[in-house]
């Protein structure tokens, strides 16, 4: 008996040790179903959840180090910490052009102003699971800079981004697009507003006969690639369309990021500048709930690549 009683007691210990060794620790789960409560996760089966519970834990792993590397900002638990880089990847959804030169850094001191048109708008828009984001950055800055054309210090008209999804041929949908291709798209098609053809986060049929009356651009204008100097100063006359690497941006909550790779894979809308911080704002397109608000800082020396295409449209 006694040594049954022995042979009882390794094993539970064996399977103890089996069981912290082999998977997430439950502090690590309970923080798993705290971010599924937080965010309203849910899933459809047990096996779904353990693998998710997985890739929580490989995000966590990486939180940590991107908190290392970026001593002035916080990155944490968001609402798309259950999320692979593979889905990140397509949920960005930027397109470049086969000529763009995304290695190209020019650091030089800079001698621009701050400046912050983030007050133009009053909320940030989401642009869910479609690979959308070059539309939601090519609409931002033609209704700010629309906006400023006409005398407005607010960006007081919403356009269609579901337009340019479904509209602009050069660009891919929800499988991805690009800024300038979305400009030319309306030098010659008008603007819907966004009340008259509303987002769905998915390519449907053109429907740019509700657009008649729409504005339109004139032109657009590419910012000399990897001039920071140059982007910022050209950052006082409005917002601009440019894009980044956000293979990092998944679990930043606040701060101003100073650690990132220049492989452009997402576009969004430079807003502001602060030469006090040496960091620049940028307005995102995954909601109000993300980062500060909708906005991430970046600490200027071309963090991110944000520098090496840049563009905005002009009237």
């Amino acid at each position: 008996m006694k040594t049954i009683a022995i042979l009882a007691l390794v094993g539970i210990a064996a399977t103890a040790f089996f069981a912290m060794s082999s998977g997430p620790s439950n502090d690590l789960e309970a923080q798993f179903r705290e971010f599924l409560e937080t965010y309203r996760v849910g899933y459809s089966n047990s096996d779904e959840y353990a693998y998710r519970l997985d890739v929580f834990a490989e995000n966590m792993k990486k939180v940590e180090q991107y908190n290392l590397e970026n001593p002035e900002a916080v990155f944490g638990v968001t609402q798309f910490s259950d999320r692979t880089p593979e889905e990140m990847e397509r949920m960005m959804g930027l397109i470049m052009p086969a000529e763009a030169d995304t290695e190209i850094v020019h650091v030089e001191p800079i001698n621009a102003s701050s400046v912050d048109w983030a007050h133009m708008w009053s909320s940030v828009k989401n642009q869910a699971s479609c690979g959308s984001c070059w539309a939601f950055s090519a609409a931002a800055a033609f209704e700010s800079r629309y906006a400023l054309h006409k005398g407005s210090k607010t960006a007081g008209t919403s356009f269609s981004e579901q337009e340019l999804v479904d509209c602009d041929t050069k660009s891919s949908g929800c499988n991805g697009g690009w800024m300038d291709n979305a400009f030319t798209y309306l030098k010659s098609h008008a603007f819907c507003t966004g009340a008259k053809y509303p987002y769905h986060a998915k390519k449907e049929s053109c429907q740019v006969s509700k657009c008649a009356g729409g504005p339109t651009d004139k032109a657009f204008a590419d910012i000399a690639r990897g001039n920071e100097n140059s982007v910022l100063s050209a950052l006082a006359h409005g917002p601009i369309s440019v894009a980044v690497d956000a293979s990092k941006w998944s679990a930043y909550k606040s701060g101003i990021m100073s650690s990132c790779g220049t492989s452009l894979n997402h576009g969004v809308t430079l807003v502001g500048y602060d030469a006090g911080a040496h960091a620049v704002k940028i307005r995102n397109s995954w909601g109000s709930g993300w980062g500060e608000h909708g906005y991430i800082r970046l600490k200027t020396g071309n963090t991110c690549g944000y520098a090496n295409n840049a563009s905005y449209p002009t009237f």
